[in-house]
């Protein structure tokens, strides 16, 4: 204490209440003290004074120590009171004892009041002490019922040591179908749908109602020690839904790019059969009749000099109508109806100009039964045209191989000899992405493998069973 004790003394002969002061001091006690005789004194100094302890006579003229004693309780101080008197049975220091005095002192063994004082001083500080950690624990459990059993997200908790949970809250057992008890004498891995769960980890889940419906949780997890215990408290929040809605999100954009890809090239496929139209109806004709007005030329003119001008010209126009006939080929989509995609490889490797010194060959051992889809056959017609036009211009290849085979998949395999490339680093061409967008379309898979100086495999494998082609 860092003030001078406070002590209200009721005692009527002042020698005792200075016999009791001389006492005091002996024992190195620091105080302040106040010398009541009567009620009214009493009751008022109890208020004005505030004492840090009381000390009382049994017997004054109008007052004694029970009355003190009550007193003191109704106007609820809890300054300890200790009984100083002369003479008093057992019987009564017993019952005034039991009524809430702290001790009593006979006057004739006045050396033993500075331990009895010191003694109730502590004793008031152990109480308030007490109260204080009671108010606390009050609290603290008003603040758990709030954070835990009132929390409108699932929560329990489980010893470290058993596994057993040993509290959880009603929206835990409101979410998984438990009663507090079923939840109670379970072990918290019961709830785990996983072989290993991740009883000690935060992170997500799965795990498994009392219905049996299986869901995806993020739990985060904290250590506690609970009653003296090790325990790790589990917050559960349900992202099944959420789930779920990311990976219809995530479906859709996917349905949505393959319909923008292959539209796309249905675009592309239109323009490109205008433009070879174009080229074979109109311009095409317009080579044609210069043609045939050289023609006409040629076998009129007498002139050596002439005649060998136009026959160049003659070369020359049959090399840009050839050259034409060829690119309207390659531009306007060709009709498979009725027609299998090996015959139609047969016929695009067997009118692939002479010119490009490529030798093709084609194998379709592994191919039996024809692909119903006929765009699914278009797009493997056009890689098969695509890629050849690449090895031609690019691989400086002398051997090019199609291979086609069919089960559950379409695999469709172009490989050739030429001076290759770095995968990583080459592979972002219109020709390389043109085939990525097609094949996209199908859900299916394009890979490539070269090196410098070892040729080119192309690799594309579309399953049959295509959930674009079904929506």
């Amino acid at each position: 204490m860092d003030r001078p004790l406070k002590i209200l003394h009721l005692e009527d002969l002042v020698a005792d209440a200075e016999m009791v002061d001389r006492i005091l001091r002996k024992a190195k006690f620091d105080f302040q003290k106040k010398v009541v005789v009567d009620k009214p004194d009493f009751i008022r100094a109890l208020h004005e004074f505030q004492p840090d302890i009381i000390l009382s006579d049994h017997s004054l003229p109008a007052f004694n120590s029970l009355e003190a004693l009550r007193i003191t309780k109704e106007e609820g101080i809890s300054a300890p009171l200790i009984l100083v008197t002369a003479t008093v049975s057992e019987e009564y220091a017993v019952n005034v004892i039991r009524e809430g005095a702290s001790d009593y002192i006979l006057k004739d063994r006045l050396e033993r009041l500075p331990n009895a004082v010191q003694n109730a001083l502590d004793k008031l500080l152990m109480e308030k002490e007490r109260k204080l950690a009671d108010e606390a624990l009050r609290s603290s459990e008003q603040k758990y019922k709030l954070l835990f059993e009132a929390n409108p997200m699932p929560m329990w908790m489980f010893s470290r040591k058993t596994l057993h949970i040993i509290d959880v809250n009603e929206a835990a057992t409101e979410h998984y179908g438990y009663t507090k008890q079923e939840f109670l004498s379970m072990q918290t891995d019961s709830l785990w749908n996983d072989k290993n769960p991740g009883l000690y980890r935060s992170g997500i889940w799965k795990q498994k109602k009392k219905n049996g419906a299986i869901i995806d949780v993020e739990i985060i997890i904290h250590d506690l020690v609970h009653e003296n215990e090790a325990v790790m408290l589990i917050l559960a929040i349900d992202i099944t839904e959420k789930l779920r809605a990311e990976a219809e999100l995530t479906k859709q954009a996917d349905i949505q790019r393959k319909l923008i890809a292959q539209t796309s090239i249905q675009v592309q496929e239109k323009e490109r059969e205008q433009i070879g139209k174009e080229l074979h109806d109109n311009i095409n004709q317009i080579l044609a009749a210069t043609k045939m007005y050289i023609d006409l030329a040629i076998h009129e003119s007498a002139e050596e000099e002439v005649t060998e001008i136009l026959f160049k010209s003659h070369k020359n126009i049959n090399a840009a109508m050839e050259e034409i006939r060829q690119l309207s080929q390659s531009l306007v989509a060709p009709s498979l109806e009725g027609v299998s995609l090996d015959k139609a490889l047969a016929k695009l490797i067997g009118d692939f100009p002479s010119a490009s010194s490529l030798a093709l060959t084609l194998d379709t051992t592994g191919y039996k039964g024809d692909v119903i889809d006929e765009d699914m056959k278009l797009t493997c017609y056009r890689i098969v045209q695509v890629q050849l036009s690449n090895i031609v211009k690019h691989a400086k290849a002398k051997k090019a191989a199609v291979r086609l085979r069919k089960d559950a998949n379409l695999e469709l395999t172009i490989t050739d000899d030429g001076i290759g490339f770095q995968p990583g680093k080459n592979t972002s061409g219109i020709g390389l992405r043109n085939i990525r967008n097609r094949v996209g379309i199908y859900n299916g898979e394009v890979n490539i493998s070269s090196e410098p100086g070892k040729g080119c495999v192309l690799a594309v494998t579309i399953p049959l069973v295509s959930p674009m082609k079904k929506k």
